[in-house]
């Protein structure tokens, strides 16, 4: 299934994506002459998009934390009754906590690293290099919604297997 190949590597699908999709568009804006946004326009969509993706590693990390915070208290894999325990705490003791945990952590590096190369590019470049601002503003806006639906989907799943859980009850 796409999904399963994509949450195998899903920070380099994201980045492969993001690069694809901005050089396509920057490759169509030098052979048909489109109009890009004014200098002020992208310099400071660098530094929204920087900052959007700051914000959401800090929820993300929030989220993470909590997580790892309840995990703590949750009985060890071998202790697990599947017929009487809570779904937390069968959650806790499978690999898909594992999983989850390793996605959100990959989603707030990959938010991080964006938002840090935005501040970089910001900083380093001067105006005549506006086109480089754009295609960054294209890929980092496709990093962060590809992100951004991954975290949701992962809760979305968690979701589904509680209501699950309690149809079953």
């Amino acid at each position: 299934m796409m999904i399963d190949k994509y949450f195998k590597r899903p920070v380099f699908w994201d980045y492969f994506i993001g690069i694809s999709i901005s050089g396509i568009i920057i490759f169509l804006v030098k052979k048909t002459g489109f109009q890009i946004p004014k200098d002020e326009t992208i310099i400071s969509i660098v530094s929204d998009l920087s900052t959007v993706a700051l914000t959401l590693s800090g929820f993300i990390l929030t989220l993470l934390t909590v997580l790892i915070s309840f995990k703590s208290t949750a009985k060890s894999k071998k202790d697990v009754n599947f017929e009487s325990d809570t779904l937390y705490e069968i959650f806790y003791s499978t690999d898909l906590y594992f999983e989850t945990v390793r996605h959100l952590k990959n989603a707030i590096i990959s938010l991080t690293f964006t938002a840090v190369i935005g501040y970089t590019l910001k900083l380093t470049l001067d105006s005549k290099c506006y086109i480089v601002l754009f295609a960054f503003n294209l890929f980092s806006l496709i990093v962060i919604f590809l992100t951004l639906w991954r975290c949701l989907l992962i809760l979305s799943k968690i979701i589904k297997i509680q209501k699950e859980h309690q149809d079953t009850d």
